[in-house]
This record gives C-alpha cells, structure tokens and sequence, in this order.
C-alpha cells in the first residue's frame, strides 16, 4: 500500500515521537511510523501530494484537502519541495526519501525550511536529522 504524504511530512516521519494534535493522531501517525521503521519499511511507497494525506486524516485541524493552518502549511510544504528536489505526485520508498533527506538537509537548512514549524522548538526533528546524517551505513 502506497501512503500519502505532504513534501514537509517527509521530515515530520523522521522526527515523529509520539506528540501531536489528538489521541487518534497520535494513533495514526505512530502506526504510520511503526510500518517505516518496521521491517520493509525502506521499501514502502510513499506519493507526495500538496494537500491533507496519510498522517493529516484523523487531525483535529484538517478540512477535506486543506489545513486550518493551511497558509502556514503550504509555506512549509513549498520550502521541502524545494529543499527535497521532489515534484507533486513524485514516489518515493521511505529509504529513499530518508536519503534524499541526508543529502539535501543539514542544519541550516533545516532551520530555514522548518521555520514556523509548531513542533520545531521542542528539537526532535533537529535531533533525528543528525541521527541520520550521522550514520554510517
């Protein structure tokens, strides 16, 4: 099965632990991200699309294909297209997008495209970011 996800959902799976905007959120998201670091999960197929997706259903803040935030969002979403090199409707296995990630985003362009981000204060994200550019395999 092929999840769907925003361009800045990329580096929110990354980082994800195990906050969010609801209790079924958090469910969903964290069943999200138990399959990506799950055995295969590198070779799960993930679109990327420029509206609400695979972690935003259960969300408190989402409106059919868009965000109450949605202005805030779409910025976000704009800056990791660009930041990424990906394209609307582009697959990506979650391998892949973890590498493009360590490719294309260090710090200071983590801060940059992360900006305004509610969750960017509490460095999870910044932390798993160099987990994986630290790896060495």
């Amino acid at each position: 099965m092929t999840l769907q996800f925003r361009p800045h959902h990329y580096l929110c799976a990354l980082g994800f632990r195990g906050k969010g905007y609801s209790p079924s959120f958090v469910a969903n998201f964290q069943e999200i991200v138990n399959r990506l670091r799950g055995p295969g999960g590198d070779q799960i197929n993930i679109q990327t699309v420029p509206y609400t997706d695979s972690i935003c259903a259960p969300c408190p803040n989402r409106q059919e294909l868009s965000c109450l935030e949605q202005k805030k969002i779409s910025m976000l979403d704009q800056a990791h297209f660009e930041a990424l090199e990906i394209n609307e409707g582009q697959q990506l296995t979650w391998g892949e997008a973890k590498q493009r990630i360590k490719d294309k985003i260090d710090l200071k362009v983590f801060h940059r495209i992360c900006k305004g981000c509610n969750w960017k204060a509490l460095g999870i994200c910044e932390t798993a970011l160099n987990e994986l550019r630290n790896e060495t395999h």
